[in-house]
């Protein structure tokens, strides 16, 4: 028999821990995707020598040029979609190599953490977990004139338009697109996790939330669009990791009392 209290939606896939440990504390997590991740191939981007697709790639995460991530996703698709060369790819020599030392600004969390997985030795110039304070942050450095900034067809307009504003030139890739994969679901959970305005989005547009429903939401952002269709409780988790948005949902429904 199972011993779960609540039973929660995850609107975006879950590490097997955080599923586990949300079970040690009586919470079964559902996972179901509602928004898929499509790469878009840039010609310009990947280069256009035969056999070496991916020198210019490579080459301009070099120092001195600057690489800017909202995203995670962004940095998967790099990695996946273009730092490859053939069968070269299971070593990674070359392209490790040429991404050594790269100068990168990002969303702290998850982006971060990823930031640092694929780019060895790179140096984190600045990182914020908002777009905006990233922005801020990179004006602050004082010596920024111009950036990559690799990103998706969702993105938020903030930080380039703030760059800009700022005189820093932004040259923009946008490397992938955010596909809403809608689905009905016919469970009335007692939270759902979102992470993402655009997963908001697809998934309040086959579904209503039953009043009883908690929204916990990964960030200020997700917290606002949130608020855009819903009146139901929002919460934020204290850091924009999914960690803390799990560990959010289970002191909540720990301390429910609390909240009433």
């Amino acid at each position: 028999m199972s011993n779960d209290k609540y039973r929660i939606l995850s609107t975006r896939h879950l590490t097997d821990s955080s599923i586990a440990v949300a079970a040690e504390n009586g919470i079964l997590i559902e996972v179901k995707d509602f928004i898929q991740i499509k790469p878009v191939t840039l010609p310009a981007l990947k280069g256009t020598t035969p056999g070496w697709n991916n020198t210019y790639t490579s080459n301009i995460f070099q120092a001195p040029n600057v690489s800017v991530f909202t995203s995670a996703n962004a940095i998967n698709v790099l990695e996946q979609h273009y730092f490859s060369i053939g069968s070269d790819r299971k070593n990674g020599l070359f392209t490790f190599f040429l991404r050594d030392h790269a100068n990168i600004c990002c969303i702290s969390g998850k982006t971060l953490q990823k930031a640092r997985e694929v780019f060895p030795d790179c140096n984190i110039l600045a990182s914020s977990p908002y777009g905006s304070e990233l922005a801020a942050a990179i004006i602050a450095l004082g010596n920024i004139s111009e950036v990559n900034f690799y990103c998706g067809n969702q993105r938020r307009e903030e930080l380039p338009s703030t760059l800009k504003q700022a005189g820093i030139r932004v040259n923009e890739f946008v490397i992938y697109e955010n596909i809403p994969a809608p689905e009905v679901t016919t469970t009335d959970y007692d939270g759902v996790l979102f992470f993402s305005p655009s997963a908001v989005k697809s998934y309040l547009s086959t579904n209503r939330l039953p009043g009883k429903t908690v929204c916990f939401a990964i960030g200020r952002t997700t917290a606002t669009a949130l608020g855009e269709y819903t009146d139901n409780k929002i919460i934020m988790s204290t850091n924009i990791s999914e960690d803390a948005l799990v560990q959010t949902a289970i002191f909540y429904f720990n301390n429910i009392n609390c909240y009433e």
